[in-house]
């Protein structure tokens, strides 16, 4: 009796085990959403640093507030902007405006800015003239120091779920954020 009282239960710990195997392989994709304050909040991060314009230049921007466009696929941002110079005592604060599109790093599981676009920058004020010429510098420059620039990474926890390891598979733009379909690795 003793024997098959042992039997019986290995074989439930073992049909328990392969149920909740294939449990885990048949879950479907899961969606992670990532939003505007979230990239918002790493963009602040990442451009915390004085960036250098030029060598006479320093740029110090802040405060992100980020949308998005589900029709075009990217991202805009407003920053505050902060611009000295050792050449002169004054400093000039005003707003800078980016856009990009938004692409998936499978190999880092991580969401990059890529083809970005300084849109203005324009100082409290400032004369036309003067915005105008930055505007021309910013806009040369800035695009190719952004381009690829870290805005988001897969959290680990996302990745395995309940015993299920998943791999990035899409990402969409939404009016809201952005929306990560994670699928299971078989």
């Amino acid at each position: 009796m003793k024997h098959l009282l042992i039997a019986l239960t290995a074989f439930i710990l073992a049909g328990s085990a392969t149920i909740l195997t294939g449990c885990a392989t048949m879950m479907g994709d899961r969606t992670v959403n990532v939003t505007g304050d979230q990239i918002a909040q790493k963009l602040n991060e990442k451009l915390a640093l004085p960036i250098s314009l030029l060598k006479v230049f320093d740029v110090n921007l802040s405060n992100s507030l980020v949308t998005f466009d589900k029709t075009t696929g990217r991202m805009t941002t407003t920053m505050d902007t902060t611009l000295s110079s050792e050449l002169s005592d004054k400093t000039l604060t005003g707003k800078l405006g980016i856009s990009g599109k938004l692409r998936f790093d499978a190999a880092t599981s991580t969401v990059v800015l890529d083809e970005p676009k300084v849109e203005n920058i324009n100082f409290d004020g400032a004369d036309g003239k003067y915005n105008d010429l930055f505007n021309a510098m910013v806009k040369t420059v800035g695009g190719g120091m952004l381009n690829g620039l870290t805005l988001y990474t897969v959290k680990l926890e996302d990745l395995k779920f309940g015993g299920t390891s998943y791999s990035p598979k899409d990402m969409v733009v939404t009016d809201n954020g952005l929306q990560l379909t994670l699928t299971p690795q078989r």
